[in-house]
């Protein structure tokens, strides 16, 4: 300290950086330094079923009086397929089953029309059909569509 002494203004100097140090100038350098001396530990699972392949394509189509929706589904796999209208509350009621769809062009189609069962038990308004395969593996995919039904009438509209 001898040397440091014989500075004019050392000593001052000196204090003040430990002042600013001590009083916050330095306590951001302090504080990142204490960060990156933390640890975390992070679990992660993974689920028990994935998804399958996506559908890759479910359209509806109606005949010029409106009265027969028909719909088409393909997937990029076989697979069995049901389906259901599906309720504000995420459930499905009851399931219809659609059969077997094979894999590719141009699909599987099936028609709806007012005496189909699952119109009948759906009451007019929106109807919200949701088709679900079930894949060789295990796993499952799902699309949905709305259709319109209209009881004075009879029709069943695509979207």
């Amino acid at each position: 300290m001898s040397r440091v002494d014989r500075v004019p203004g050392a000593r001052t100097a000196m204090i003040a950086f430990g002042l600013t140090v001590t009083l916050g100038a330095g306590g951001a350098a302090a504080h990142a330094l204490w960060q990156q001396s933390a640890t975390a530990t992070m679990t992660v699972s993974a689920a028990s079923v994935w998804p399958g392949p996506a559908v890759t394509a479910l359209t509806c189509a109606n005949n010029a009086s409106q009265k027969i929706a028909t719909l088409t589904l393909q997937l990029p796999q076989s697979a069995a397929v049901t389906y259901g209208a599906l309720q504000s509350n995420g459930s499905i009621p009851k399931t219809y089953t659609w059969g077997t769809v094979n894999a590719g062009a141009p699909g599987s189609s099936i028609s709806l029309d007012i005496n189909s069962q699952i119109i009948k038990d759906s009451p007019a308004g929106a109807l919200t059909f949701k088709v679900t395969a079930a894949y060789g593996d295990g796993t499952t995919a799902s699309a949905q569509l709305v259709l319109t039904l209209s009881d004075s009438n009879n029709k069943i509209a695509c979207p």
